[in-house]
């Protein structure tokens, strides 16, 4: 826009320079020939032959022409011997273009005297327009410089504003994975961006504030309870040693069963707060993801039973190096926390078996590539809307279809923040089931020496 603005505004300054060229040119043709019919009407014919004369010997004769003619056109006087051909042979002005005969262009003002004589005045225009060529160059200088630095000032404004949103957009990334101490950097240059940054920071920490105090609300409230009901769990175990009647003993194990619900979530509830803020101690080491998901298989594998559902391991790591007839030493590691990691994949194993149909098939999966380790668990439930695959990272979230079922909607938001801990990421499928696929970045692999 700032190009074809310039190249119009060229186009006008170019078209009103020849006007008032032109204007000029002809206001001194005007003056010139006003005074020699000044010259004629004082002193007649012989006064205005000798002022022609003299002005046709003048230095500048050869960029003006001038003829005095009678009443057939025959020459009088001047620096020209007949009356030149393109020019209208009657009063008023003729402008002849340059040709091969004539290489100048004239602009010609013709005047009639009395019917007994004609004056033609002519001035070569190639000056003027030399000058008009010129101004034109250094206009045309002017624009390209005008569009050049207006390009590069452009492209420099661009490329800062670019990079000032850039670091607005990563800060918002950040954010919205979790970081919520992180806040949008400012320039000190007080521009609107200035402003904006200024207003989001603060709103962002009010934010904060906020979600810090519902946090330390939420961890109050399940610290404060977790410890009476553990002395109301400890209570009811040895409540049911005394009882007796297969009645009494029912009542007391669903309601020990309903405390240990209780404080699992609770146990979930402080577990997820401490991950997000960084409060949870953890111990990174290299795990190798097989061995510690066919451990958890093994602790699952009963209650999988017990629904008829069988849990089949694809360990593509394992086909790999078999047939490569390598040792297990050369798998993939992860880095991360054991227990977080194992708890992880036991929430999402339990899911699968839960939701999962009666007689049927749960398939793992643990793949790598250049980067990454990954774990999918497969089962043939009905899985979860796609419209609802990030509610239900959220706490206490839980599908419509699943709350008549035991749980408190704090898996999945576990599972969410530890696999946020470890740097991975975490997608749900819904093909022929529901698919969890859990990514983690492999940690450098450990090296064995052979003596």
């Amino acid at each position: 826009m700032f190009i074809i603005s310039t190249l119009v505004f060229e186009a006008v300054v170019s078209e009103t320079s020849e006007y008032f060229m032109e204007k000029e040119i002809d206001s001194k043709l005007q003056t010139k020939i006003s005074d020699m019919r000044g010259v004629y009407e004082l002193g007649g014919i012989d006064l205005l032959t000798k002022l022609i004369e003299k002005r046709s010997a003048q230095s500048d004769a050869e960029t003006r022409i001038y003829l005095l003619a009678d009443a057939d056109f025959q020459k009088l006087s001047g620096n020209i011997n007949h009356w030149p051909a393109g020019v209208p042979r009657i009063a008023g002005w003729t402008e002849l273009e340059d040709t091969d005969e004539n290489p100048n262009e004239y602009r010609f003002l013709a005047l009639n005297l009395d019917d007994k004589y004609y004056l033609l005045l002519g001035l070569d225009t190639i000056k003027e327009e030399e000058l008009e060529d010129y101004v034109f160059l250094i206009f045309l200088g002017a624009v390209l410089f005008s569009i050049t630095g207006g390009c590069a000032a452009g492209f420099f404004l661009h490329h800062n504003l670019k990079n000032r949103l850039d670091l607005i957009s990563n800060t918002c990334t950040d954010i919205m994975q979790g970081h919520f101490s992180h806040r949008i950097p400012v320039s000190h240059t007080s521009d609107e961006i200035d402003v904006m940054a200024h207003t989001l920071n603060a709103m962002l920490d009010r934010i904060e504030t906020l979600m810090d105090g519902i946090r330390h609300v939420t961890d109050n409230i399940a610290h404060d309870l977790r410890t009476p009901l553990t002395r109301v769990h400890g209570r009811l175990e040895s409540l049911l040693v005394l009882t007796k009647g297969d009645k009494n003993r029912q009542l007391v194990e669903s309601t020990i069963a309903e405390v240990d619900q209780l404080l699992m979530t609770f146990t979930a509830l402080l577990s997820i707060s401490r991950l997000e803020t960084g409060e949870l101690e953890t111990n990174f080491k290299p795990i190798r993801l097989p061995h510690l998901v066919k451990d958890t298989i093994e602790i699952y594998e009963p209650l999988a039973e017990d629904k008829g559902q069988q849990i089949i391991l694809n360990d593509a790591l394992m086909s790999q190096h078999t047939d490569n007839s390598r040792s297990s030493g050369d798998k993939p590691l992860i880095s991360g926390d054991c227990d977080l990691i194992a708890q992880c994949v036991s929430n999402l194993l339990d899911n699968a078996i839960k939701y999962g149909p009666e007689n049927s098939v749960i398939t793992i999966r643990i793949d790598n590539s250049d980067t990454h380790v990954t774990l999918s668990i497969h089962d043939q439930g009905n899985g979860i809307p796609e419209a609802e695959h990030k509610k239900v990272l959220e706490r206490f979230y839980r599908v419509e279809s699943s709350r008549n079922l035991p749980g408190n909607g704090l898996g999945l938001a576990l599972v969410s923040a530890v696999i946020h801990l470890h740097n991975g990421n975490m997608k749900f499928r819904n093909e022929k089931g529901f698919q969890v696929e859990v990514s983690l970045p492999i940690a450098t692999p450990l090296r064995t020496t052979k003596i």
